[in-house]
């Protein structure tokens, strides 16, 4: 397992999106776990993401 994935997973259960429902998730928890993945993608390169600066604006170098 990568440790993308285990930082995923304990944002889920720290914003309590463990359940077997989500559909029953509040929606600022979901809002807020889908804007922490999708800024993660940016981060690695795989979407366009924010140039802002101090941005992860370029992919991460692998190996951290």
């Amino acid at each position: 397992m990568n440790d993308l994935a285990v930082y995923l997973a304990a944002e889920a259960r720290r914003l309590g999106l463990e359940s077997d429902a989500p559909e029953h998730a509040p929606p600022e928890a979901v809002q807020t776990f889908a804007q922490l993945v999708l800024h993660e993608l940016a981060a690695l390169g795989l979407i366009q993401g924010n140039e802002e600066l101090g941005c992860w604006a370029a992919p991460r170098p692998g190996g951290h």
